[in-house]
């Protein structure tokens, strides 16, 4: 039925141009008559508010402005959109369900999905998707199974819309001073271990440092660690894929001079060589930019390990949920719609947002109105994949924190790795079940 009326519209138009074109009354005529079709003014959309919720991923201001609420003005005139912070965690979300004033849309990090999924304000977009006809192969691969692992069995929540890279880092005044010869794309942790070692002096009193290796957490992504059994419901750190992990970190530690390092030193004190970590630490980088404190720096690809050559760590990035509770789900698609498209993609992509779509020439567009990626190796990055996503439980987050202890008692040499993983299966185990009484 509307198709049909469309095509009437369009030959009333085309008639009364033609008309028109000849020279002759009958146009005149045309536009006396009262109820002309062709002269009735378009009906104008209602204008709709969306409120876009901030949970978690990591959005400035100008971002918003420029990256959300205005390409979704400029497609959509009647529809503004406002952002809402959430800096309250958990009690915050449960706050504004309280109140019945939830946003419309969601734009979050991929562990918040199961924690909005158990509250119920996400809305299944299953059947949304097949009526608009997104296609959801565009996007990465491993972006859309991590959407599909947190959001559940048969169910989706989330679509990406930018994606966390990993790189490495290095401070190329340094390698210059030390004479030591820059990293390379595809280079494996022991790679950088033996690069790490030549940086380890103290010059005029400063202890240099070869390597500040990223969080515990986030390097278990990479070999997909799992922290609690998805059989058991038990902690599931005593594993083989652990141990490796803590047997690779305490290397790098055990390097002399090598403890104690922090992000600082490497972009403040600029007394580490290398940083291997996420892509945002090219904003920090950029704030040096025509300052005192900058250096002269690049990016290689991400170290991997030998029997997972170029594979980095898991998808984290960011993605767009619907809300539930939304009066305006079918505006709020839409945003989400556009937000993932190409000419939204390509444009926080050139702004430094890595793009959630699979596609080869866009992402090499990253960058490019970054002042301090220009004649980088951006294209080093391109050359990983994405590690798989464990599978989530709702006790991660009390295994967490025995881990990171487990981890800095390694370091210290105050156990061993198999004591201090048992311990902390054992501690985060008597949490666990502390929750379930």
């Amino acid at each position: 039925m509307f198709k049909k009326t469309t095509g009437s519209l369009v030959a009333a138009s085309m008639i009364g141009l033609s008309l028109a074109a000849c020279g002759g009354t009958a146009g005149k005529e045309a536009s006396s008559t009262p109820n002309n079709e062709a002269t009735t003014p378009p009906k104008q959309a209602e204008p709709v508010k969306l409120i876009m919720l901030q949970d978690g991923a990591t959005i400035t201001d100008d971002e918003f402005k420029n990256m959300i609420a205005a390409p979704i003005h400029a497609k959509y005139p009647n529809i503004t959109v406002e952002m809402r912070r959430n800096s309250g965690g958990d009690k915050g979300i449960q706050d504004l369900i309280a109140a019945g004033d939830f946003p419309d849309f969601i734009f979050t990090t991929y562990p918040r999905i199961t924690l909005h999924r158990d509250l119920g304000t996400p809305d299944d977009l299953t059947e949304r998707v097949k009526m608009h006809n997104m296609d959801l192969g565009k996007f990465d691969p491993a972006a859309m199974e991590t959407s599909r692992v947190y959001s559940g069995k048969g169910k989706l929540y989330g679509i990406p819309f930018s994606l966390n890279f990993f790189a490495l880092f290095y401070n190329k005044d340094l390698f210059d001073t030390f004479g030591v010869p820059y990293p390379t794309d595809g280079m494996t942790w022991d790679d950088v271990y033996e690069v790490a070692r030549k940086f380890s002096r103290v010059v005029d009193g400063v202890q240099y440092r070869g390597l500040h290796l990223p969080g515990l957490l986030d390097m278990s992504t990479q070999l997909t660690l799992p922290y609690v059994s998805q059989t058991t419901g038990k902690a599931n750190v005593e594993t083989d894929g652990w141990k490796r992990l803590f047997a690779m970190v305490k290397k790098f530690n055990d390097i002399p001079g090598s403890k104690g390092g922090t992000v600082n030193h490497f972009l403040k004190d600029q007394t580490v060589a290398m940083s291997p970590g996420y892509d945002v630490r090219i904003a920090s980088l950029e704030a040096l930019n025509n300052t005192p404190q900058q250096f002269n720096w690049d990016l290689v690809q991400f170290p991997s390990y030998p029997d997972l050559p170029n594979v980095a760590g898991a998808s984290s990035g960011h993605f767009l949920m619907l809300s539930a509770l939304s009066k305006h789900k079918e505006e709020a698609f839409q945003a989400i719609e556009l937000l993932t498209g190409a000419e939204t993609q390509k444009l926080i992509t050139n702004n430094g947002r890595f793009t959630s779509l699979n596609d080869q020439a866009l992402k090499e567009l990253y960058g490019n109105n970054i002042k301090s990626l220009q004649g980088k190796n951006t294209k080093g990055v391109f050359k990983s994949k994405f590690a798989p996503p464990y599978a989530p439980s709702k006790y991660d987050s009390l295994v967490q924190p025995y881990l990171n202890t487990a981890m800095t008692k390694v370091i210290n040499d105050e156990t061993d790795i198999n004591s201090a993983l048992r311990d902390a299966g054992e501690a985060a185990n008597r949490d666990i079940a502390a929750k379930n009484q």
